[in-house]
Parts: C-alpha cells; sequence; structure tokens
C-alpha cells in the first residue's frame, strides 16, 4: 500500500498536481500513524497480559505464604495449650509436696518453652521491593493486604514482649543452683559426685513458706498467663488473616469476578 502512495505521490508531483499531490502524502502519513498507534497498542496487550498473568502468580505465592504461616501458628497454638496444662497440673503437684526436685525442674523447664512465630513474608516482601505494588490491580485487596502485614507486625511485637517476659522470670531466682536446674541426670554424671557434694542444694519443693516455693509457684502461674495471651496474639492474627485467606483462594483459582 505505501509503495503504491509512493508512486503515485511522485507521478502528481512530476505533473504538478500539488494539490492532489499533498492529498496523497497526508494519507500516506496517517497510514504511517494507524501503524504506529497498532504496534502501540499491540504491545500495551502483550505487556498488560504480562502484567495480570504477574499478578496471578503473586496471588497464589501469597496464598502459599498463608498457608504456611496458618500451619504454624496452629502448631505454636497447640503448643501454648500444652504448656497451660503443662504448668496447671504443675502447679497441683508442687502443692501435693509428693513430687521430686527433678520432676519439678523437668516440667517447668517445658511450661518455660516459647518457639518464635516467624511468619513467611517471602512475597509481600518481593512485590514491595520490585516496585511491583501497582500490578495488583484490586485497591480494596491491596489496602486490606498492606493493613494486614501492618497488623502482624504489632501482634509480633507483643508476641515477642510476652517471651522476654517469660524468659526473664526463669532467670530471675537469686540462686539457681538451690532451684536445681543444674541437676539434672546429664550433669550430675559430667560433675560427678565430688563435685555435687559442695554445691548448694534444698529441699525449697518440700517448704511451702521457702521464697523459691514461693517463686516457683508465682512463675508458673505467670506461665498459664502468658501462653493465653499467646493464644489471644495467635487467634487475632487468623482473625485478621481469614478474609483475605478466603479471597487469595479465590484469585489464586481464576475466579475474580466477585467485587471485593
Amino acid at each position: 500500500m505505501i509503495p503504491l502512495f509512493r508512486q503515485l505521490r511522485q507521478r502528481l508531483f512530476q505533473e504538478k498536481k500539488i494539490s492532489d499531490y499533498l492529498g496523497y502524502a497526508l494519507g500516506e502519513i496517517v497510514l504511517v500513524v494507524i501503524g504506529i498507534l497498532i504496534a502501540l497498542s499491540i504491545n500495551n496487550w502483550n505487556e498488560g497480559r504480562k502484567d495480570r498473568k504477574t499478578e496471578g502468580a503473586y496471588y497464589c505465592k501469597l496464598l502459599a505464604d498463608f498457608e504456611l504461616d496458618r500451619t504454624n501458628i496452629q502448631t505454636l497454638y497447640a503448643e501454648s495449650e500444652y504448656k497451660i496444662a503443662t504448668s496447671k497440673q504443675l502447679l497441683i503437684d508442687l502443692e501435693g509436696m509428693q513430687k521430686d526436685k527433678a520432676f519439678l525442674i523437668d516440667n517447668y523447664i517445658q511450661s518455660l518453652r516459647t518457639n518464635v512465630f516467624v511468619p513467611s513474608k517471602a512475597t509481600i516482601s518481593e512485590i514491595i521491593s520490585s516496585g511491583n505494588l501497582n500490578l495488583l490491580t484490586l485497591d480494596v485487596f491491596k489496602d486490606r493486604l498492606l493493613r494486614y502485614y501492618a497488623e502482624l507486625d504489632k501482634y509480633l511485637y507483643q508476641l515477642e514482649i510476652n517471651r522476654t517476659q517469660t524468659l526473664d522470670k526463669a532467670f530471675s531466682y537469686e540462686n539457681e543452683l538451690i532451684l536445681g536446674y543444674q541437676y539434672g541426670d546429664y550433669v550430675q554424671r559430667s560433675l560427678g559426685p565430688e563435685i555435687l557434694s559442695f554445691l548448694p542444694d534444698s529441699d525449697w519443693h518440700l517448704n511451702k513458706e521457702d521464697p523459691y516455693f514461693k517463686q516457683f509457684q508465682n512463675d508458673l502461674v505467670f506461665f498459664v498467663i502468658m501462653s493465653e495471651r499467646e493464644k489471644q496474639h495467635f487467634d487475632n492474627i487468623l482473625k485478621e488473616m481469614d478474609p483475605l485467606f478466603t479471597q487469595l483462594h479465590e484469585l489464586c483459582s481464576g475466579d475474580s469476578s466477585k467485587p471485593y
């Protein structure tokens, strides 16, 4: 088409038909512009298709992160319940004064152990650091997602405070040797009877008026409270996560027909 216009333009120019020449020249320019616009439209369509493909991949990766977090939270929630049950039973055992010190210390440590919840933030970190946040085209969903991660950081901070306070309690005894931390079987075998003979010891667990008995008892009550708070924080995280989790299932499976 363009070569034909070029031939006509040259012939008209040679015949000095200036007005017709300008008309054909203008038509040639219009064709070129239309061709450029079509090329740009095709390129934009391709880029848009790539962006939507990337967006869909992000939804599925976010869903995988959420699934992993939910599994970890469920595990930690069960551990919190175990610590509560252990601490309560240990309070009963301590009150009955029928258990030896090694048994009490071993279960005390079980009540003390606190695992850390480390959420999977790989995908949201990738989205933000790569500048691809604009690829998430559902604005309401995007706002919810960012708000969720902001709230999550608050709960993680509170969980860390709980953990720190619990550990501080465990190491607040004036003389841990008297408490009996060091008297596990493996320590006794390592130290031997000669050294154990001159290390301090006490039957504090048989005397309700002994400061160590009272502190030990108070610690166990504190562990119950902290574990209950852990459960509350985990419940709150799941509550914040659930709407997004449901929505991500639909978005990852391709069902984005619902308005969000």
